[in-house]
Parts: C-alpha cells; structure tokens; sequence
C-alpha cells in the first residue's frame, strides 16, 4: 500500500511540476486549451509537411432575386444571371460581376433555386471558369421550380457563377426573392 501512495504522489508532483507523461515541456506557447496540455492536432493533408499546411482562409456569399435584365435568355444566348440583393458576403462575391471568386483552393459547396413564370421554363446551370458543372430545370406549368448543389474543389482564382442557359426565370415584382445562390468553403487545403 506504501508502494502504491508514493507512485501517486510521484505522479502528481509531475504533473504539477509540468512534466506529464511526457517529461519536462519547453517553455514555448502553444495552442493547447489550458496548460500542459497538448496543443489542438494539425491536420493531415497527404502530401504536405507541417509547413506547407494550408493558411487561414474563410468564405461565404448568399445573393437573391435575379435583375429584370439577367432573368430572360435574348436571342439564344445564355445570359450571366445577375443579383439584386446580397445577403451575406464574407469572401470571394462580387457584386459587380455576379461571380465568386474563390480566396484560396478547397472544397467549396454551391446551391442554386429558380422559379420559371406561369406558363414558362428555365435551364439554370452553375459554371465554373466558364465550365458547366450542373444544372436545375423548371418545367412550364404553374412557376415551376429548380434546385441542385454541389460541391467543388476549386483553386484559388477559380471563378463559379450561375447561367441562364434557356428561358425565364420569374421574380415576384415586390420584396420576394425566388432565384438565390449561395455557397461556402468547407474546408480549406
């Protein structure tokens, strides 16, 4: 029983000097959450070394109701929809544009909606650096409606915007909002 109180104690005065299981800790700061702790684990990234890992890099943008001028295709030609409203720009949307720009190479997510006018159709579809990736059709009847998403992995410098590719898109001549577009960067490498 003595044996067993002394290797306790001993244990305790360890880690109460700082030294843990690990022996004695440099006196350096780290980002453990209370001290002596070990720090928060890097991620691993195949290929990369601890420093080459990936900097800080955060993005999101959620735009709605398309312009009068971006919601109908003129004579055949697809047309870059255009946002009235920005909801939320943390990174990588311009408004000037109506593109996203991305900030830094990860994987991005990206969800569209579209509504076509009464007696209407739409083929919406979402570009990347003037590539299609995927598309939302809203069928002629009563406004019907068209949604997709994906998620990319994008570069930094990629551009994504949404195309109009054939028909009309309908926006409500008041405060409502049926076109949106959003997106945000799930994880950055």
């Amino acid at each position: 029983m003595a044996r067993l109180m002394v290797a306790a104690l001993a244990v305790l005065c360890g880690f109460a000097s700082g030294q843990g299981d690990r022996g004695p800790q440099s006196g350096r700061i780290s980002s453990a959450p209370f001290p002596g702790a070990p720090p928060a684990p890097r991620p691993i990234i195949p290929g990369s070394t601890p420093d080459s890992l990936p900097p800080e890099c955060s993005s999101a943008f959620s735009v709605r109701k398309a312009t009068r001028g971006s919601s109908t295709v003129r004579n055949g030609f697809a047309t870059r929809v255009r946002f009235q409203d920005v909801l939320t720009a943390e990174g990588g949307w311009s408004p000037s544009e109506n593109d996203f720009l991305a900030p830094c190479r990860g994987l991005y997510y990206f969800s569209f909606h579209g509504v076509a006018p009464d007696r209407g159709d739409f083929t919406l579809a979402l570009m990347k650096n003037g590539q299609y990736q995927v598309t939302a059709y809203g069928g002629k009847g009563n406004y019907q409606q068209g949604s997709n998403s994906a998620l990319l992995l994008l570069n930094q410098g990629d551009l994504v915007h949404l195309e109009l590719q054939q028909g009309s898109l309908y926006e409500h001549p008041n405060n409502e909002a049926y076109v949106s577009f959003s997106g945000f960067l799930v994880k950055a490498y």
